[in-house]
């Protein structure tokens, strides 16, 4: 009786949840086939980063949604392998500036492609103009959500 009233099929929670695990096990798993030596949530980090080199490490854990010792393992991770650089500030030496490595814009540029296929598949069985109107929902859902310094990191 207690998990009918919570209804999975009708849950935007858990279906939200369940393609974005579905999605980022497919890519995963593609990412394993390919012998790219990445997580699906390290590449993911890799992109704001792309994007706005020199984030600090605490806005690169607001535009993931992450705390801060989940991006800190993400970012060593990813600073081990060379994909990125952390630079101390010279007023604050607790505020680490983040660096997209040449090795890291190479990872992307060399994996994009992998993630876009793989949403396009993972898609594909889908009316194009229901997608569009799940897109346009989901973004009224999270929009309220963003600070106004987060917008511009979105595109």
């Amino acid at each position: 009786m207690l998990f009918e009233k919570l209804k999975p099929r009708e849950s935007l929670g858990f279906l939200s949840w369940k393609v974005s695990r579905l999605m980022t096990n497919d890519l995963a798993g593609l990412f394993a086939s390919a012998d790219i030596d990445v997580t699906v949530e390290q590449w993911r980090a890799l992109i704001p980063l792309y994007k706005l080199d020199g984030l600090s490490q605490g806005e690169l854990c607001e535009l993931l949604s992450q705390e801060k010792t989940g991006v800190s393992r993400l970012v060593a991770a990813l600073e081990k392998r060379g994909y990125v650089r952390r630079e101390a500030c010279e007023n604050d030496r607790r505020i680490k500036y983040l660096y997209i490595t040449d090795k890291g814009r190479e990872l992307l540029e060399a994996t994009v492609d992998i993630a876009v296929n793989n949403r396009d598949r993972l898609t594909q069985h889908v009316d194009p103009e229901e997608l569009a109107i799940c897109k346009r929902v989901l973004w009224q859902i999270i929009e309220p959500t963003l600070d106004c310094s987060c917008e511009s990191h979105n595109d």
